[in-house]
């Protein structure tokens, strides 16, 4: 167990992480599924989500379940459906080593997708175990899919959220396409039917959607954190002159309108001309080739950090 957890009412999860052995995959995808579900009627349970590394070679997996505290994380793992998977998981590995089966406790653990398809679903209140059972095994349709990288699972957190929340990322819209329109996930689908009041879903889009291109080749964006960087970079000198050069001609008007034209222009000048000329310098760092060196992006990070510092310096005494 981490020792970095002191506190019994912080927030908790497990990461378990494993490497099926070749020819393990299907039992493997049935086990993570199982798994994924089994803490969804524990008291203190708040999510479950599965996710593959990427890279070449075989994926290293990571099943990680979220708790509302240490108590009740404890009290899954305590538990015999617990300790019951976590030995038919043994048999899914190669024995000792890296290999094997590795289970850690963490503190807000996270993780983040490629894809994301989001689903809501108001489940039948007497349809909840039948509910959790299709759940497991539609994870385990989807993760034979290319491109899958996890799932996520949240039984309703309370009286005025009464659905299921579920997320399914794919490395690619065209992975997540094939899932969404396969013959499989109808089939399931048409079973789902008897099970709930009503269900949606929707597209996760990126932090900057439309903004940002995606790779011609697998049709992935940047990561939302580069795009993040890239606007912040922008952005930050943008505000600093219309404070000093606008805002002034706009004081007589009502601060709302005022602040309205300001974001208005702010976010027109954003996404043309500076974002697209910002990618077109660094896009060699937001969308790297998939087995290009090592230090491109460090090299990137480093670079927009020296470019930040040099905005600031350039207009630490604009508004003095």
């Amino acid at each position: 167990m981490n020792d970095d957890i002191k506190r019994p009412s912080a927030p908790a999860a497990v990461v378990i992480t494993m490497q099926p052995r070749i020819g393990m995959e299907r039992e493997f995808s049935s086990w993570h599924a199982k798994m994924s579900t089994a803490a969804a009627g524990f008291a203190g349970f708040v999510n479950a989500e599965v996710s593959a590394a990427a890279g070449d070679g075989r994926p290293a997996w990571r099943l990680i379940q979220r708790f509302r505290d240490l108590d009740t994380l404890h009290a899954w793992r305590q538990s015999d459906i617990h300790n019951a998977l976590m030995r038919e998981a043994d048999a899914l590995v190669d024995s000792g080593g890296a290999a094997g089966v590795r289970a850690e406790e963490r503190v807000q653990e996270s993780a983040e997708g490629a894809v994301t398809e989001v689903f809501t679903t108001h489940v039948r209140p007497d349809k909840v175990g039948d509910y959790q059972e299709w759940a497991a095994r539609i994870h385990q349709a989807e993760a034979q899919f290319s491109g899958y990288r996890g799932g996520y699972l949240q039984p309703p957190a309370c009286a005025s959220q009464p659905y299921w929340t579920t997320l399914v990322r794919f490395a690619t819209p065209r992975d997540l396409d094939a899932w969404l329109n396969s013959s499989q996930r109808q089939e399931l689908l048409r079973e789902h039917e008897a099970l709930v009041s009503s269900w949606q879903s929707h597209h996760l889009p990126a932090a900057f959607a439309g903004w940002f291109p995606a790779d011609r080749e697998t049709s992935a964006t940047p990561p939302a954190w580069k795009q993040s960087m890239i606007v912040m970079l922008v952005l930050f000198p943008l505000v600093m002159l219309e404070l000093r050069l606008l805002h002034p001609l706009l004081a007589a008007l009502n601060p709302a309108l005022s602040l309205f034209i300001e974001i208005a222009i702010s976010i027109a000048l954003t996404a043309w001309p500076l974002v697209p000329l910002a990618i077109r310098a660094l896009r060699w760092w937001l969308l790297p080739a998939k087995n290009g060196a090592g230090w491109i992006n460090p090299a990137g990070i480093a670079l927009l950090i020296a470019l930040y510092a040099a905005e600031i310096a350039a207009l630490w005494h604009m508004l003095g």
